[in-house]
């Protein structure tokens, strides 16, 4: 079974975390500010399509093979590789927060929180609801595959494509019939049920992935359409964030998964034509500990901003460098113990 990493795709990974991480620190010392929390929402639209794309060769092979145990091996080496270390930080974070086996604590523990609604009173890991977008994608759309191709006996990439548009389809209507609009940002946004298509926005660029030619036009073609969708995605963002429109609120989930699309696929072009070994092993290093900063980061921010009290620049420099050294302990003396006792495929 494929399980390739993909160094440049690991780099982004931890761009893509930091500068969550970062954003959230800059506000919580620094006040609100539109701009940055912007830059934290589409960061986290990045890791959906990640996650799409890296886990789409064991999705296509659970399918493909028509077996339960490789489903429910698959569940449990995505448990292995995501809880542990979101229950410790939850754990840690709750008992901070004076939080610890509140309803709300419960909530986010089991990942339900923001299944349909955002229900907690008091939204005091507010990082988790993309977890949870993540942990129920595992769970539904492995099985909405398997069980498809088992019904119908489906063999080939075609019917891969043809279900996964069918997936993004029942999403929208989810969201078309279902959503309330009124509260956009917490009511459909971030809630579980009508952003699963994210993340299969990743799972059909893998498909597709070999179809764009590493050639220099389309690699300019590429930058520049990224840059277009990334000025088209910030400003629908911001109208989002200050106006009641549905018509920018309907395209948001797709132009912003188009953007994330086209970063992810420029990345894994750049990936077959990289060959500094340093460089790799660097980007593959931070890409294993991009999962703890983003659990931690929240963690980190309420210690420093209580205990320290520097000028903004000193502060961001301490923040990062204690990320940075807290998760490469949590990465070798946590994460990687469990990592090395997942379950293999049959």
């Amino acid at each position: 079974m494929e399980t390739n990493r993909y160094s440049t795709i690991d780099f982004l990974r931890f761009l893509a975390a930091s500068s969550v991480a970062i954003s959230h620190f800059i506000m919580q010392s620094d006040g609100y500010n539109l701009n940055l929390e912007i830059i934290s929402s589409i960061s986290v639209e990045v890791f959906f399509i990640i996650s799409g794309f890296v886990l789409a060769p064991q999705i296509i092979s659970i399918a493909k093979n028509k077996k339960f145990q490789n489903y429910k091996i698959f569940i449990i080496r995505r448990w292995y590789r995501t809880i542990p270390l979101y229950i410790l930080s939850l754990l840690l974070t709750s008992i901070i927060l004076s939080n610890l086996f509140t309803i709300d604590f419960l909530k986010y523990l089991f990942f339900l929180q923001n299944l349909f609604i955002l229900s907690v009173e008091n939204d005091f890991f507010s990082i988790a609801w993309s977890l949870s977008v993540e942990e129920w994608f595992y769970i539904i759309f492995p099985l909405f595959l398997l069980l498809l191709f088992k019904k119908f006996n489906f063999t080939n990439k075609k019917h891969f494509i043809y279900l996964a548009y069918l997936f993004v389809l029942l999403i929208l209507f989810f969201r078309l019939f279902f959503s309330d609009n009124t509260e956009w940002g917490s009511n459909v946004r971030r809630v579980v049920f009508f952003r699963l298509d994210s993340i299969a926005f990743g799972f059909i660029l893998y498909l597709f992935r070999d179809s764009f030619k590493n050639k220099v036009f389309n690699n300019l073609l590429l930058i520049m359409l990224i840059f277009v969708s990334t000025f088209l995605t910030f400003s629908i963002l911001k109208i989002n964030a200050l106006e009641q429109i549905t018509f920018y609120q309907f395209i948001f989930h797709y132009v912003v998964g188009i953007w994330g699309c086209l970063i992810v696929i420029f990345c894994y072009m750049l990936d077959k034509n990289f060959k500094n070994k340093k460089i790799i092993n660097i980007n593959l290093f931070l890409g294993k500990i991009s999962y703890s900063i983003y659990l931690f980061h929240l963690l980190l921010i309420y210690l420093i901003s209580s205990l320290i009290d520097l000028n903004l620049l000193l502060s961001i420099v301490l923040f990062v460098i204690t990320q940075i050294l807290l998760s490469t302990l949590l990465y070798y003396y946590f994460e990687k113990p469990i990592l090395d006792s997942r379950p293999n495929y049959k």
